[in-house]
């Protein structure tokens, strides 16, 4: 779940800078995009198409490098990050893990979406894909072969991210479907702050 979690944050951070590229559509889509909030299901499938587990929740993030990942269901768990710092915390193991956010978190979709450490024109070939519906996609395939992740696809409606899917090595896939988003909404700074309950063991890797 956290490799997944590390994905998604970069994107939101991408700089106008690269709009004379041949990526331009697609940072252009993502620039309109300071804040998000809404719920997503996400539906993991094995090569065959087969599912492999499925879970649902809500989120949240705002430029730059800020984000919250919670699942309400089958199992909850909750992933905060403040920019400089990831809590992850699991309720039913009463834990929560502290980690730095360093640049490697461009290796996994909830926080690619904001890592400023991560840009798109360096990692990833970026290309437009062919489709019969409203959805607008695009392909990305990474540069680094070591990425967790052989490719990456966004669909857009209405110029808003709607859909992502991430293909691993070994023929994985990650679907993601956001409903009820809202684009750019004020959202209060304790949003990405996490205390700890008085009642969890607390591995903070920060202090090694």
């Amino acid at each position: 779940m956290y490799t997944f979690i590390k994905f998604f944050l970069c994107f939101f951070c991408i700089s106008v800078a690269y709009a004379n590229t041949p990526d331009t559509d697609l940072i252009q889509l993502l620039n309109n995009v300071n804040s998000m909030q809404g719920h997503f299901v996400q539906t993991v499938l094995d090569g065959r198409g087969r599912t492999l587990n499925q879970t649902q929740g809500r989120m949240a993030l705002q430029r730059p490098g800020k984000f919250r990942w919670e699942t309400l269901e089958p199992n909850k768990q909750l992933i905060v990050t403040n920019g400089r710092k990831v809590w992850i915390y699991d309720p039913d193991l009463e834990q929560v893990t502290i980690r730095y956010l360093t640049k490697e978190a461009g290796e996994t979709p909830a926080l690619l979406l904001s890592n400023t450490n991560t840009t798109l024109q360096k990692n990833f070939n970026v290309q437009t894909t062919q489709s019969k519906s409203s959805v607008q996609w695009f392909l990305l395939t990474p540069k680094d072969r070591g990425n967790v992740f052989e490719a990456i696809k966004l669909g857009f409606v209405n110029r808003h991210i709607q859909q992502m899917q991430l293909q691993d090595h070994l023929g994985h896939v990650t679907k993601i479907q956001f409903n009820g988003v809202v684009i750019n909404p004020g959202l209060s700074p304790s949003t990405f702050v996490f205390r700890s309950p008085s009642n969890v063991d607390v591995i903070d890797e920060t202090r090694r």
